[in-house]
């Protein structure tokens, strides 16, 4: 490791320990999970950027898209957020009044608002498609595919889901 690497390296569980006195694994990891989303989060979202979009409006086009032809309710919409406190009716808002999607009034029930994907929003995800997958390649290049299959396993059972 280089002394760059090392001044660039991410020191503060070791502050923690130090102002604490503890050493605590858990919130070592706790630390190390949350800087490591924030790196790699930087990558996608200057991507979503580039694209005029916040990543919450792109999970938010990508599950309409996952509807198809029948359209999502916004709890359906909901269901499928990675943040499940975001606000899905304003990001709708938003992206309706980019032209990226449309409400409409369902005819079976008419208390229940579908949205779907317009032209525009459509070409902006295939726009996207390519060069999101190939930025999560880069990220992960550097780990074997059982590395990753390990890190997707112990995530999923951090978050209780094994």
């Amino acid at each position: 490791m280089t002394d760059r690497q090392k001044s660039e390296s991410f020191r503060t569980p070791d502050l923690v320990v130090a102002e604490t006195g503890q050493f605590v694994p858990e919130q070592q990891a706790y630390l190390n999970l949350i800087r490591t989303a924030e790196v790699l989060g930087q990558r996608v979202t200057d991507l979503m950027s580039e694209h005029g979009l916040s990543g919450k409006q792109y999970n938010v086009l990508r599950a309409i898209r996952r509807g198809g032809t029948a359209g999502l309710s916004i709890s359906q919409i909901s269901e499928q957020m990675t943040d499940p406190r975001a606000d899905v009716t304003r990001l709708l808002d938003r992206l309706v009044r980019e032209g990226l999607v449309d409400r409409q009034t369902d005819e079976a029930d008419r208390r229940v608002v579908r949205t779907y994907l317009t032209d525009a929003g459509i070409k902006l995800l295939e726009a996207i498609d390519e060069p999101l997958l190939e930025t999560h390649r880069e990220q992960f290049a550097h780990l074997s595919k059982t590395d990753i299959e390990q890190l997707t396993a112990l995530l999923m059972r951090a978050r209780g889901e094994d």
